[in-house]
């Protein structure tokens, strides 16, 4: 029986994410960027991609050291960062994608809108002005992520 009292390991946490985002995202080749900010300003971004195969999940194994990094910021999120988002794009051809976001809020990936990923893309990070959407690319909302259970009397 899990302890209530003792809030899940953050890292643990995070590794559930990026596969709940990989259960959403299902076959195909994705790249997957975590970023955040702390209330001071600074910042901090990793990426990664992994390849899905229809019937085993992973065709290729992620990066580990990818997949490590990716998943230590998310982890981190819960703790130093006050703001934190997730997008993965998903190429659907050589000249073709799909863009979707997630806010992370107490260390998980909650979906965005269209809209709001599509001005997260759209938008110079320097002074807040449009800019042209990347050709070919398609930005959608995030999908709700479902989170697997600590518990293993379940």
């Amino acid at each position: 029986m899990s302890d209530v009292t003792c809030p899940p390991d953050p890292f643990d946490t995070a590794a559930q994410a990026f596969t709940a985002l990989l259960d959403v995202l299902g076959p195909g080749r994705h790249q997957l960027t975590c970023s955040a900010q702390t209330s001071l300003g600074s910042y901090a971004s990793t990426t990664t991609s992994v390849e899905c195969g229809p019937e085993d999940q992973f065709r290729a194994a992620p990066d580990p050291e990818g997949w490590l990094m990716f998943c230590h910021l998310l982890a981190q999120t819960s703790i130093a960062f006050r703001h934190a988002t997730v997008f993965t794009r998903s190429y659907t051809t050589d000249s073709t994608s799909v863009v979707r976001g997630w806010s992370v809020i107490d260390g998980w990936p909650h979906p965005m809108g269209a809209a709001d990923v599509f001005a997260a893309h759209c938008s110079d990070l320097a002074n807040g002005e449009p800019i042209p959407p990347e050709p070919g690319t398609d930005y959608q909302a995030g999908a709700l992520l479902t989170a697997a259970s600590h518990d293993a009397s379940q």
